[in-house]
Formats: structure tokens, C-alpha cells, sequence
């Protein structure tokens, strides 16, 4: 693995619909030397119809009284800090995802420099997988379960400083499970 990641932010987002892309969760961890240092998860409100419901199991109802995305996308930016570099499984769906939702509320993106956790798996291991695949492999715990986004911005995280640390020979990595909906640092 050619870059080193001593300082990055782990991002998973789920979303309710593809048309227009809506982002309705989001997860997001800081790591520093291979540590979580701080995280947040925050629904995001919508009100039309969920199409991903069988994924992610948010419903309407869920996301109806979520904050939204301005405020949401406001505590990513005090995590994000003035880290630039951001880890996601499937970097170019989140990117997009993240990308649309700033551009429909006329947000300003700081310049954040994407890497792809499932392209550094799948040039560590010669063949692509999904998530829990590729933990699997890598013999990693998932941290939580699929499709909650802070559990999969860990697992993202943990597979990047897995191979950072097969290659570079050392890296502790310790990382929290996702905390349940009763966890005050959650906001729905």
C-alpha cells in the first residue's frame, strides 16, 4: 500500500433513494496512529419514500424527524477537523452520495482527498469483495452490524490500517464496536 494513512476519516452513508440520491444515515469515525479518536451517526431527514428499507431497515418514520443534512453535515465537519484524507468502503458511491446531498443544500466541500478501502483490498488480495468478504479474509471482526453506517466506516478503517500495517510491519489498531441507539453520542 503506497500511502500512509497516520491520520484519515473513516465515512459510510446509507441512502433512502437513488433518484434523487438521498442520503438518509451517516457514520463517521476520526483515526489517529491506528486509534479512534472521535466519531458521530446521525440519521438524516426525509420525507418521501424509502426505497432501501430491506438494506438498511430505516423506514420514513425513522427519518422523518432526523436533523437535516445542513446540520449533519455540519458535525461531520467538526470530526473531520482538518484532517483532508477520507476512507470509505466503496469510496466513489460515498463521495458521490456526500457530493450531491452538499450540492442540493449549496454546501461548501473542504478539498478532501478520497481512498477507496474496497480498491486497496482488492489490490492486496488480486480479487474484489464485499465488506463482510473482505473482513472475513483479512480475519477482522465486523465491528457492529452490515449496513449500520458507523459499523461499516469502522470496518472500512480497520481493513485500511490491516493492510497499512501488513505492509508497513506493525500497526495496532483498536476499534470501538458501534454503540446502540441508546449511546449518548449518537444523534438521531
Amino acid at each position: 500500500m503506497s500511502q500512509n494513512l497516520d491520520r484519515f476519516v473513516a465515512l459510510d452513508v446509507e441512502i433512502a433513494s437513488r433518484s434523487p440520491l438521498t442520503v438518509c444515515a451517516i457514520g463517521v469515525g476520526r483515526f489517529e496512529s491506528g486509534r479512534e479518536t472521535a466519531y458521530y451517526q446521525s440519521l438524516v431527514r426525509f420525507t418521501g419514500p424509502v426505497r432501501y428499507t430491506d438494506v438498511h431497515g430505516l423506514t420514513r418514520a425513522d427519518l422523518r424527524d432526523a436533523p437535516p443534512w445542513p446540520l449533519v453535515w455540519r458535525r461531520f465537519l467538526e470530526v473531520l477537523g482538518d484532517n483532508r484524507v477520507v476512507v470509505a468502503y466503496r469510496a466513489k458511491f460515498d463521495r458521490a452520495a456526500v457530493m450531491t446531498m452538499c450540492a442540493r443544500y449549496t454546501l461548501r466541500m473542504p478539498p478532501i482527498r478520497f481512498v477507496c478501502a474496497a480498491k486497496t483490498y482488492e489490490e492486496h488480495a488480486g480479487r474484489p469483495a464485499d465488506l463482510v468478504s473482505a473482513l472475513r479474509s483479512l480475519r477482522i471482526p465486523f465491528p457492529g452490524r452490515p449496513h449500520d453506517p458507523l459499523a461499516d466506516a469502522r470496518a472500512a478503517a480497520a481493513i485500511m490500517l490491516t493492510l497499512q500495517s501488513q505492509t508497513a510491519g506493525g500497526r495496532v489498531i483498536q476499534l470501538s464496536k458501534s454503540p446502540g441507539r441508546g449511546d449518548p453520542a449518537i444523534s438521531h
